[in-house]
């Protein structure tokens, strides 16, 4: 599969950059999301978007500042199909948090990535996982943040960048230096993708690959709020950007799981690849796009 995809971006005029642009097309898992009358149906541990979070005993509910992050889903990876090139474990719990009911007029929301959490838990089997309803106060100052539980099921996909992105950009096909590529790879090259390999499916939840931006390029977004925005040249800040990768996307859908991220976006969790193999959360960015 990756080699057609190839074969379609050199077909597409971009033989001059397939060399490098090879590393760039990932695999990664689609989500499908039920809607779930009764969560107690949901074995514990158990894939699911929205709902209420299986924590290990004795952890305690993840905050930003005084506000109660919301739970957003958690992925049980034994129930993730085979993907080629694997970066995550055969086993364990990834759960998604994020500070939904903080995320207008508070100030310094955007000026932080704490406003988001990603538990690990390794190994679910020896540990007892506690089906834990939110904080009485987050129902309280903002329900809507509280969402509803929704099964899944995984699908592996293929992904490419998006145009406006510092990995494309770091290839010289960026919008504003190289329009006459940029139109081949985005207009040409990636309309041909999404018609071969892409599910037709318009909600676009998503584990690992890259993502699908309703708006501009947020990997060099991360780069600026962890890091600062002075870099010594476009060039340095492009390759440190390139090293985030998306590790977790959700939709919006509103009828399934409540979730409406700003008018009808998405929600994106990033994380460096470095950070990534070595399973470490700790500095996961979390952004937002409205379509």
């Amino acid at each position: 599969m990756k080699h057609e995809i190839l074969t379609l971006f050199r077909e597409s005029g971009l033989d001059a950059y397939a060399d490098k642009f090879e590393p760039l097309i990932r695999p990664s898992y689609r989500i499908f999301t039920q809607k779930v009358p009764d969560e107690h149906a949901l074995p514990s541990g158990a894939s699911k978007i929205g709902g209420m979070p299986d924590l290990p005993a004795g952890e305690s509910w993840p905050y930003w500042r005084s506000y109660p992050l919301s739970f957003i889903a958690q992925i049980n990876l034994a129930e993730l199909p085979p993907l080629a090139d694997p970066i995550l474990p055969k086993q364990g719990l990834l759960l998604f948090f994020y500070a939904a009911s903080a995320m207008y007029g508070v100030k310094g929301f955007y000026d932080t990535h704490q406003t988001a959490k990603v538990l690990y838990v390794p190994d679910t089997a020896g540990i007892e996982l506690i089906r834990t309803a939110p904080p009485e106060e987050l129902e309280d100052c903002d329900p809507e943040a509280v969402f509803s539980p929704a099964s899944v099921s995984f699908l592996t996909e293929w992904t490419i960048p998006p145009g406006e992105s510092a990995d494309i950009a770091g290839l010289g096909m960026s919008w504003s230096t190289n329009r006459e590529d940029y139109d081949l790879y985005w207009d040409v090259f990636g309309r041909r993708f999404d018609e071969k390999f892409q599910h037709p499916d318009d909600m676009k939840n998503r584990l690992l690959g890259c993502p699908d931006p309703m708006q501009g390029d947020m990997q060099v977004h991360c780069v600026r709020l962890l890091e600062g925005a002075d870099r010594k040249s476009e060039e340095d800040l492009l390759a440190r950007a390139s090293q985030w990768r998306l590790l977790f996307q959700v939709d919006s859908e509103d009828d399934k799981t409540g979730m409406m991220w700003e008018d009808v976006g998405r929600l994106y969790f990033w994380i460096e690849q470095d950070a990534l193999e070595r399973l470490d959360f700790s500095r996961v960015v979390c952004d937002v796009q409205g379509g």
